[in-house]
Formats: structure tokens, sequence, C-alpha cells
């Protein structure tokens, strides 16, 4: 048994665990030197430390062992190797760095003010039209078609400007009504129409940051009304509370994520 090490004694010396080892002699990565017939102890030739020290750091660096394979059986592509796995690990860190910048966001901004509100019916001019991801310019272009119309003729608008999803529509993308509330006799022209938005009620998150974060807001807000139990009947808005108008810092910006409730019985 000279230069044999048992696999006890192998795994001590390679930093190789035994459950590992064993392993590796499963898909033939790393097998024993020899095996007792009786016993079925594995035991290691010392001449085996380097390559299982080699597969050790290469694992500690996050190589798959396929790659690890090839390392060993075809020495003369290992740059080709490492830069690509080089390159992996770069991707995985600009991953875990977006992440980690989402994860301080959520730690350090304040709650999105729950709240499970009656929105009344209001009188807005609207334009109905298609949201079709990752185009989201249709929102403010069409805000500001209204809000000029309405300027040009001096009628009395009101806030906040909002959109809702039309949940029944099975057309592509999803059709979205533009709405700025207005009060009085107004009129509409084209495409811009007067239209009455229903209202209801509604569970509603604010949340403060950039337009385009609002997306990742929304599955914040349901998940919030699933641990409450609430009906929700997939229609949704958003109301514009402090935009463009109020600051030119768009982190400030605050936005009223509703989600509409389905109505209760209560005559039972």
């Amino acid at each position: 048994m000279r230069g044999r090490l048992f696999i006890s004694r192998f795994a001590v010396l390679t930093g190789l665990s035994p459950k590992t080892l064993r392993y590796y002699d499963e898909i033939d990565l790393l097998c024993p030197a020899e095996v007792d017939d009786l016993t079925s102890y594995r035991s290691y030739s010392v001449a085996q430390i380097d390559r299982a020290v080699r597969i050790r750091r290469w694992r500690e660096l996050g190589l798959p062992l396929d790659e690890i394979r090839m390392l060993l059986d075809q020495p003369d592509r290992q740059a080709e190797v490492l830069v690509r796995h080089e390159k992996r690990l770069r991707a995985e860190i600009e991953d875990r760095q977006s992440s980690l910048l989402t994860l301080r966001t959520y730690l350090t901004e304040e709650p999105m003010k729950y709240r499970t509100e009656h929105l009344p019916a209001r009188q807005t001019l609207s334009i109905r039209t298609r949201l079709q991801p990752p185009h989201y310019e249709v929102i403010p272009d069409a805000l500001q078609e209204v809000t000029m119309y309405a300027k040009a003729r001096g009628y009395q608008m009101q806030r906040p400007s909002f959109f809702v999803h039309d949940n029944h529509d099975t057309g592509e993308g999803s059709l979205v009504e533009v709405c700025v509330p207005v009060v009085g006799d107004v009129e509409g022209d084209g495409r811009i129409e007067v239209r009455t938005f229903e209202g209801g009620m509604a569970f509603i998150g604010r949340f403060v940051g950039a337009y385009d974060k609002t997306g990742t807001a929304y599955a914040v807000v349901v998940d919030e009304a699933v641990r409450r139990d609430l009906r929700l009947t997939g229609v949704t808005a958003e109301f514009y509370v402090k935009s463009v108008p109020d600051t030119p810092n768009p982190e400030a910006y605050e936005t009223d994520i509703a989600f509409f409730l389905e109505a209760v019985d209560t005559s039972q």
C-alpha cells in the first residue's frame, strides 16, 4: 500500500469531501487507484493529489464539471475555456449587482402606502390606444395630446391624470384608456373622446420612482393584495400623483398603482 491513501486521508489532503470524491468516481472524473474487492474501500495514489487539487480549485472558480473534464483531457484548450468562463462570470456579476441595487431600493424606500379606497366616477377627455411593451411612449404622447387639446380650448382640467387597462380586450397588446379629468361642458375631437371613468373600489399602492420602474411595482402590489385575501378583477389603473410638472427629478415621481376589486355581496 506504499503511496496509497485511503479516501478519508486523501480527502484531508485535497480539500475534497469523501462524498464528493465518491461522486467524482461515479462520473469518471477522478477514480480511485484501487478499490478493495472485499471491503470496497477506495484508495488513491499520491500522484492523484495534483489532479484532485486542480479539480477543487476550478470548482471554486465556478467552472462546470464538463469544462473541468475538458481542461484535464485537453490542456491545450485551457485559454479558450477560462476566457469563456471569465465572460460568464462577468455577466453573472452584472446580474447580481443589478439585483443588489433593486434590493437596496426595497430596503431603503418607504412603504407603498397601501390603502383600499373607492375611486369616484369622473368626466374625462381620453384617448384609447394600444400599449405594446417595451413601447411605453404611447402613454405620455397621449397625455400630452389631450392636455394640449384641453388647454387650447380653455377647458378646466383636474388632477391626477391616469390611464386604465381594459381587461376585456382580446386584441394584440393591451388596450388602455389615457384620461385627463375635466369639469364643465367639453367636446371631443377625432380620437379624443369625452368619456366617464366609472371608478369603484380599488386596492392602491403608491410607487415612488421613475416611470420605467413602475412595471415591477405592479407585482409588489399584487403580492400585498393576495396576502390580504383581496379579490381582484384584473382591471388596473395608474394615477400620476406627482409627475413632470411637479419635479425635475424622475426618482421623485409618485404613481398610484390601483387594482380594482370585485364587488362584495353584503346582502347575505
